[in-house]
């Protein structure tokens, strides 16, 4: 689910910081672009998509088919940022591979402060939904991403942009959550969902980087396959690097998200947490969150009955991913109990056909032991002799006679 963007929020500063001026119509700012560049002749104007809270900013196409974005804060607040992200893009161009908006002139404003005009850069911001289909796209998307999150995170400090550690990052979601809890319009399924994630300190184990902090797909600018600008810094930041991976893994294909990553990971120097895209999930399903307190901090109904609306649809994908997980784990489990219960028939059956085996040798065995027996019992045996033969038995009475005749017989007359 696309998460709706930090941008759509106030900045956590925004409170005070002097008066403000009302917003100013996309007409004004091309004004104020022909202020700040006199040769150039505006024929086309509008607001650009995804507006900041506190500073104007418009694209204006002029007569010679450049464009032009022109930001005008609305307070001295909103002024100072505007140039510390301005000081800390300049510090990035020179170390990144795409482009990054460059001033090209400035103008005062009335009320005080300054109006910057930057050329947009030349291309085409990237499409989430065609994505799956463009894997060069996705590629050279998490080779940008590694380049960015290997930048010496002292280029951007210099330039005083915040800096969270990483117990800091997870504070500020965990305040995020008590907040939203406290509201009651958040369901249990998703407070129980993200509080576990939270609990588990192991999760929140990185390395901060420097990260864009509000990145989106249309802020990235591709030609070709390549991308060559990203757009709209103003939540740059050192802090955690799923944060710009939090539009991706909320809102692509898993095997979008795999070839980005992929590429993200083969391109890095420094090292990549293995919890990385559990976080990018949770950062990119809070978006929700922040939106609805945005609602409520506004007191702006319709705000809320969307951000409410985004929960509700995901609380549903959350709880029928659940459901298909336990149905999962059981399916296993009934597949582990029927292993376990064929392997034991198996160790049964071999154990019966050891017995047999063994009762067997034990039969062979007697039987060999009563045959040697015999042996042993009969005469000559223990001599190895052979036993004497009996002489021929004596002639007596009638036999004796019998035998004589015979003999007369045998030899005839004497």
């Amino acid at each position: 689910m696309p998460a709706p963007s930090d941008r759509d929020r106030p900045a956590a500063s925004s409170a005070g910081g002097g008066p403000r001026v009302r917003r100013r119509e996309p007409a004004a700012l091309a004004a104020l672009l022909v202020g700040a560049m006199p040769t150039v002749e505006p024929v086309a104007f509008a607001a650009a998509v995804g507006g900041r809270e506190d500073v104007d900013v418009a694209l204006v196409h002029d007569s010679e088919s450049g464009v032009w974005i022109v930001m005008a804060p609305r307070s001295a607040e909103a002024g100072a940022r505007v140039d510390a992200e301005t000081e800390a893009v300049r510090l990035l161009a020179g170390v990144l591979p795409f482009d990054v908006p460059r001033p090209r002139a400035d103008v005062a404003l009335p009320e005080g402060g300054r109006a910057i005009v930057f050329p947009a850069p030349r291309g085409r911001p990237v499409d989430l939904v065609r994505l799956a289909a463009s894997p060069g796209v996705c590629r050279s998307v998490g080779r940008s991403l590694a380049a960015l999150h290997d930048v010496t995170t002292a280029v951007v400090e210099r330039a005083g942009v915040p800096v969270h550690d990483a117990g800091e990052v997870r504070g500020i979601r965990l305040g995020e959550l008590d907040r939203a809890a406290a509201t009651g319009q958040v369901p249990p399924v998703l407070l129980e969902r993200w509080e576990s994630l939270l609990d588990d300190t192991s999760v929140w184990d990185f390395s901060p980087t420097v990260v864009h902090g509000d990145l989106v797909a249309e802020r990235l600018v591709v030609t070709g396959e390549e991308v060559t600008a990203v757009l709209d810094w103003d939540e740059l930041q050192v802090a955690d690097p799923a944060q710009d991976l939090a539009w991706l893994a909320v809102g692509a294909e898993p095997e979008t998200v795999d070839e980005v990553l992929q590429a993200y990971r083969a391109s890095r120097h420094g090292s990549v947490d293995g919890d990385l895209l559990r976080r990018a999930v949770l950062h990119g399903e809070m978006a929700l969150v922040r939106w609805l307190l945005h609602g409520v901090q506004t007191d702006d109904a319709m705000v809320q009955e969307d951000a409410r609306g985004m929960l509700e649809q995901l609380a549903g994908w959350v709880e029928a991913e659940n459901d298909a997980r336990r149905s999962a784990e059981e399916r296993a489990a009934r597949q582990s109990a029927r292993q376990a219960e064929l392997a034991a028939q198996d160790a049964a059956a071999l154990d019966a056909a050891d017995r047999a085996a063994d009762a067997d040798a034990e039969t062979r065995d007697a039987a060999d032991s009563e045959v040697g027996a015999r042996d042993t019992a009969s005469p000559g045996s223990e001599t190895g002799t052979t036993s004497p033969q009996p002489e021929p038995p004596t002639r007596t009475g009638s036999s004796a006679a019998t035998n004589a005749q015979i003999d007369e017989r045998s030899t005839g007359p004497r």
